[in-house]
């Protein structure tokens, strides 16, 4: 059975949605008319795997709804979440630029609508049109200073430091103004946020807790809502 639905070929509304992505954003519409014919916009339901760590990489990936969890997957099994990802991001872009394996694995956390470029395709955007080439050069930035951060947290936080640390930069990403606060818009269980920290669920859960009597923290099933994102 197939993973995905939906025709793959000219799909509707792709010039808008490339177009409000910073990736693409600097072209002209004409320009996105020309790029869009070559994406497909496929839909994958929760739990599907998208590619796996170590296998060659073939396509990129950009949301325009859902969410996705990249993880890596040690020699015992052990997981750990590299990164949550949701609507406007992409991913898998480094296997197709360097075409070397897959570096982690990828799987959605939800329903998600997914476009993806074909590697061939994107190295001729970014030889094609300049500032493609340099969004993905400030993507690349992006990226690598995302992880700066995140090393020191891991390695200088205790979890309650790493925890807050995770939801903080996820309300930047994906947050969203509502009655209970910053709606953190990607659902995520307390497993998900331990393989996010390297931590037990145990240990999340007793941070989950001092961040809920803080008044910092609001949580209903798999629904995350900052009271004070400057605290």
């Amino acid at each position: 059975m197939s993973l995905y639905s939906n025709n793959p070929s000219a799909p509707s509304g792709a010039s808008e949605f490339l177009g409000s992505l910073p990736l693409f954003a600097d072209l002209a519409e004409d320009q996105l008319d020309q790029i869009a014919q070559r994406f497909q916009r496929r839909t994958f339901a929760m739990g599907v795997t998208l590619f796996h760590q170590d296998m060659p990489g073939t396509m990129m990936y950009m949301i325009e709804s859902g969410s996705v969890r990249v993880i890596s997957i040690g020699r015992t099994g052990q997981e750990l979440t590299l990164n949550v990802l949701g609507p406007g991001e992409l991913f898998g872009e480094l296997s197709i630029l360097d075409g070397q394996h897959r570096s982690a694995t990828a799987i959605t956390l939800a329903p998600t609508i997914a476009w993806l470029l074909s590697q061939a395709d994107l190295k001729e955007f970014m030889t094609k049109f300049p500032p493609v080439n340099q969004a993905m050069i400030q993507v690349l930035v992006d990226r690598v200073r995302s992880t700066a951060r995140r090393l020191e947290a891991m390695t200088f936080q205790d979890v309650l430091g790493r925890l807050a640390f995770e939801l903080l930069s996820l309300a930047e990403r994906s947050g969203q103004p509502c009655e209970q606060g910053i709606e953190i818009t990607i659902p995520l269980t307390q497993v998900d946020l331990a393989t996010m920290v390297g931590a037990t669920r145990e240990s999340v859960n007793k941070a989950v807790s001092i961040l809920r009597s803080r008044g910092l923290l609001n949580v209903d099933g798999t629904s995350w809502y900052l009271q004070d994102p400057t605290g």
